[in-house]
């Protein structure tokens, strides 16, 4: 009987971690469908003064953050991309890996795409946090903004965690990058 290492199992979910993405991308999507139609919902309950249907009503400003949260929500992608722009220089790295797709021959390439899809995962994830915090700070709960700008930046940072490690090399002049694997495990 062979036990498994860490590497197998992780290369064994390198088709598991980009699923993940996807579903909560298209999960985003549909929350934000669900964010404008409730924003517009309580727009016409305010407008129209029918409120019959709401526990609490929901002011202008609540309305209209809802119909924006719901907009930024389906195109969350595009967002994730642009603020790499902001915080990691672009993202070169990480859009790189999607030209390699996990089909590598190396051991290690494999286990280093392995974990880059991993904090991916992470990444989408944060930002369905950040997603949930928003909407309800839109319905009128308090306090709950500050934990959602922190949750977009982390997983924008989780998300491009392979440019995030670019940066702090090219800062500290010392290579920390998730490439370290190879060089760790003695491979190339």
């Amino acid at each position: 009987m062979t036990v498994p290492d860490l590497g197998n199992f992780l290369i064994s979910l390198t088709e598991v971690f980009p699923r993940i993405v996807q579903l909560v991308f298209v999960g985003l999507g549909v929350f934000g469908l669900w964010a404008t139609g409730s924003g517009l919902y309580a727009l016409y309950n305010i407008v129209s003064g029918e409120f019959k249907f709401a526990n609490r009503s929901v002011s202008y400003e609540g309305a209209f953050a809802r119909i924006a949260l719901g907009g930024a929500l389906i195109v969350a992608p595009v967002l994730l991309w642009v603020s790499a722009d902001t915080f990691v220089a672009g993202g070169s790295t990480t859009q790189g890996l999607f030209g390699y797709g996990g089909s590598s021959s190396s051991y290690c390439m494999e286990i280093y795409y392995a974990v880059s899809t991993f904090f991916m995962a992470l990444g989408a994830i944060a930002w369905g946090f950040a997603a949930v915090q928003l909407y309800d700070a839109a319905g009128g709960a308090q306090g709950r903004t500050g934990s959602a700008v922190l949750y977009v930046i982390g997983g924008t940072l989780a998300f491009f965690v392979n440019d995030v490690a670019q940066l702090v090399s090219n800062t500290t002049g010392m290579n920390v990058t998730l490439s370290n694997v190879c060089t760790i495990m003695g491979g190339s």
